[in-house]
C-alpha cells in the first residue's frame, strides 16, 4: 500500500487541475515525499528516528498549498504516517507507543486546520469530517499497533511457556530412566551378594564371620543407596541436572540378562522370529521393558528364581516378555514405592506400544511394541 501511494502522489502533482505550480515547486514536494517514504523503510530499524523525521516532513507537508487540492499533507504519500505511527506502538516502550499516539493526534489537528484555511473552507461540519477521518486513522494505526505488540507478547509467553512444559517432561524422564538404570544395577549388585553368602557356605569351605559381616554390608549398603536413590529422584524435577540420555536398546537384552544371572536367579533369553527395524523410542523401552521387569522378579520374589525373557518378532510388532516362576514366595515390601513401572507405562504408550503387568503367581510384564515399516 505505501509502495502504491508514491507514485499516486507523483500523479497527483503532475496532473493537478491547475498550472500555478511551478515546475520546481512540484519537485521539490515530490522530493518531500520520496524523503517520506524512506522513513517508512527505515522505521524497520531505527522506528523512533524514522518517527520523529516522518513528524517534520508531515509538518512541511502540511503547511504547503496544492492548488486544487489544500495540504499537500492530503497526498496518498501522507499514509507513510501511519506506517511510523503504527511501528512505534508495536513496540516494546509503552511510553514512546502513547508519545506517537499524542503526536499523531495533535499532527491530525494540525492539518486539518491548516487544509481548511489554505483553501477556503471554514463549513464547520467540513472542518469536524475532515479532523475526524485523520484522527480515526492516527487511532486506527496506533491500535493495531497495541495489539501486534500484545499479540507478540502473549506469543512470547506461550512459546516460554512450553518451553517450561518440555523442560519439567525431559526431567520427569530423566528421573524415570536414571530411576531404570541405577534401580536395576543396585538390585543386581544386592542379590549377587545375598547368592554369594549362600554359595560360600553351601560348598564347604565355610564363609568366616568377617567375610559373611562384610557380604552383609555390602548389601545393606546397597539397599540403602536404593532408598536414596528414590527420595533424590522425587525432587529431581526441580534440579538443574544436565539432561542423561539413554543409549541403550534391544540388542543390549542379552547383556543385561547376563549381567544379571545369579546362582540364586536363572535367567532365560528366548528370541524368535526375524528381528525387524524399531524406532528409536520403541527400542529403548523394549530394553527398559526387559531392565524393569527382570529388577521387580529380583527385588520382589524370594530366591531362587527363574526368570524367562522371551523376545517374538513378527512383521508389524515385537512381544516382549518377562516373567518369573514365582521363587520361593514374595520378599517383605520396601520401605519406598518405586516409580519404575509407571515410567515405563509411559514410555511405551509413547513409543506406539502397550503394557500389562501381573504380579499372579509371580512376576509378569508384557509389552507389545510396533516395527517400524519399512519399503
Amino acid at each position: 500500500m505505501t509502495i502504491l501511494a508514491l507514485p499516486l502522489s507523483v500523479v497527483g502533482l503532475v496532473q493537478a487541475p491547475s498550472a500555478s505550480i511551478p515546475s520546481g515547486e512540484a519537485a521539490w514536494l515530490i522530493g518531500v515525499c520520496v524523503a517520506l517514504h524512506a522513513t517508512g523503510l527505515l522505521c524497520a530499524w531505527r522506528p523512533t528516528v524514522a518517527f520523529a523525521a516522518g513528524s517534520v516532513l508531515m509538518l512541511v507537508l502540511a503547511f504547503t498549498v496544492i492548488p486544487g487540492i489544500g495540504s499537500a499533507a492530503m497526498l496518498p504519500s501522507s499514509i507513510v504516517y501511519l506506517l511510523l505511527v503504527w511501528k512505534l506502538a508495536s513496540g516494546e516502550g509503552r511510553r514512546i507507543s502513547i508519545l506517537a499516539l499524542v503526536v499523531g493526534l495533535v499532527g491530525a489537528g494540525v492539518i486539518a486546520v491548516a487544509s481548511a484555511g489554505q483553501t477556503g473552507e471554514q463549513d464547520p461540519m467540513w472542518l469536524l469530517f475532515e479532523g475526524a477521518t485523520l484522527v480515526a486513522g492516527v487511532v486506527a494505526a496506533w491500535a493495531l499497533g497495541v495489539l501486534t505488540r500484545r499479540y507478540r507478547r502473549a506469543e512470547a509467553s506461550r512459546v516460554e511457556e512450553s518451553m517450561r512444559r518440555a523442560v519439567a517432561e525431559e526431567r520427569t524422564m530423566i528421573s524415570r530412566d536414571l530411576h531404570d538404570v541405577v534401580s536395576h544395577a543396585l538390585t543386581v549388585m544386592i542379590a549377587q551378594a545375598e547368592a554369594a553368602r549362600i554359595v560360600i557356605g553351601a560348598d564347604g569351605s565355610g564363609i568366616t564371620p568377617t567375610g559373611d559381616a562384610a557380604l552383609e554390608k555390602v548389601a545393606e549398603t546397597g539397599r540403602e543407596a536404593m532408598r536414596g536413590l528414590r527420595s533424590m529422584i522425587r525432587t529431581l524435577d526441580e534440579s538443574d541436572a544436565a539432561p542423561l540420555t539413554p543409549t541403550s536398546g534391544i540388542a543390549a537384552v542379552g547383556t543385561l540378562v547376563e549381567n544379571a544371572r545369579s546362582t540364586e536367579h536363572t535367567i532365560t533369553l528366548t528370541a524368535q522370529g526375524m528381528p525387524e527395524c524399531l524406532a528409536l523410542d520403541a527400542d529403548l523401552a523394549a530394553f527398559r521393558v526387559v531392565q524393569e521387569g527382570v529388577t521387580n522378579s529380583i527385588r520382589h520374589v524370594k530366591p531362587p528364581v527363574g526368570i524367562q525373557v522371551t523376545v517374538d518378532w513378527s512383521d508389524t510388532a515385537v512381544v516382549i516378555t518377562v516373567r518369573d516362576d514365582g521363587g520361593s514366595g514374595v520378599k517383605e515390601p520396601s520401605d519406598a514405592e518405586g516409580t519404575g513401572l509407571i515410567g515405563l507405562a509411559e514410555r511405551v504408550e509413547r513409543a506406539g506400544g502397550t503394557l500389562d503387568v501381573s504380579t499372579s503367581n509371580g512376576w509378569c510384564v508384557r509389552a507389545v511394541l510396533p516395527t517400524e515399516v519399512t519399503s
